[in-house]
């Protein structure tokens, strides 16, 4: 059962197109599972057409109208036909994932990075500038590294369930963490745990293994 949402506020964010695209893709995802921030989002969206509507108008120039109308038949013309093109193909692991996660992800095989014997990491490149966009793996009852964090973290569990010190997140559940928030997230023991993630900067190891931070990777893209 999906407990932990995006805040109004984020809601009203994204439905004004004022997120990035990681954090847009991220919070869609939730949206996915969670019919109950889908009626939110809806119910915003009518109130935005509302107030567009009862808005007071504003006299424009022909030459900015025409502009206007130029650029709208450029961007939106009709694309030539194209042949259906097959299926993409994705790893195993992947494959079990929800479509809409499933939709942006590379044909073939993801390339999984090792950050730990119990973590993986596969990011998926969205021509974002500003926020790494991933999938992580632990799994089933193992442990990922203790760390803190450079920038806000956006996490929504896919598959499985793992645990930290707040509480336990199930598919479906979205989380924001910002920056010095320490945790250490644990799978449940029955099952791998693969999550989309959304970090604004690298994470932090804490303990000995800190010495392992200037060879961690951040990759926008």
């Amino acid at each position: 059962m999906i407990s932990r949402h995006p805040s109004p506020e984020w809601l009203v964010e994204y439905s004004s197109g004022s997120l990035s695209t990681a954090q847009s893709i991220a919070t869609t995802t939730h949206i996915k599972f969670c019919s109950t921030c889908e009626t939110m989002v809806d119910a915003l969206a009518h109130l935005g057409g509302t107030l567009l509507q009862e808005s007071e108008s504003v006299p424009v120039s022909m030459r900015l109208l025409e502009h206007v109308m130029t650029s709208i038949e450029t961007d939106f013309a009709p694309a030539e036909p194209k042949s259906e093109l097959p299926a993409k193909v994705v790893d195993g692991i992947a494959a079990a994932l929800p479509q809409y996660v499933r939709n942006f992800l590379p044909a073939g095989d993801l390339r999984w990075s090792f950050l730990s014997p119990s973590l993986r990491l596969a990011t998926i490149g969205v021509g974002e500038a500003e926020f790494e966009l991933a999938l992580h793996r632990i799994k089933a009852g193992g442990q990922a590294p203790e760390h803190d964090h450079c920038g806000q973290e956006i996490t929504v569990v896919l598959t499985g369930c793992f645990s930290d010190e707040e509480g336990i997140y199930q598919p479906g559940d979205f989380m924001v963490r910002d920056a010095g928030d320490i945790h250490k997230p644990i799978a449940a023991q029955n099952e791998e745990c693969i999550c989309l993630s959304v970090l604004a900067a690298p994470i932090k190891l804490t303990g000995f293994k800190r010495l392992l931070n200037p060879w961690l990777k951040f990759s926008p893209g």
